[in-house]
């Protein structure tokens, strides 16, 4: 089995840019639970920001999210 070493060194530089991912992706997932989506169910959006990383977030950025009044913390009690 050929295995990929990779030196923990050259993952250092990396870090800013798979924080700034990880971030994404849980905005986005925050985003699909409070507010209207358009063109595909909620757990759709959720299944294609996880699955296709990053690419899925901005995806969801651009044509997911429904323009209108967002729901606030009441709205979900």
């Amino acid at each position: 089995m050929n295995l990929v070493r990779i030196d923990p060194a050259m993952l250092i530089p990396l870090a800013p840019v798979l924080i700034l991912v990880a971030v994404l992706i849980g905005w986005s997932l925050v985003q699909i639970v409070r507010a209207p989506v358009r063109h595909l169910p909620k757990w759709a959006w959720a299944l294609v920001v996880v699955l296709v990383v990053p690419l899925g977030a901005v995806i969801y950025l651009i044509g997911g999210r429904a323009r209108g009044q967002e729901l606030r913390d009441e709205d979900l009690h």
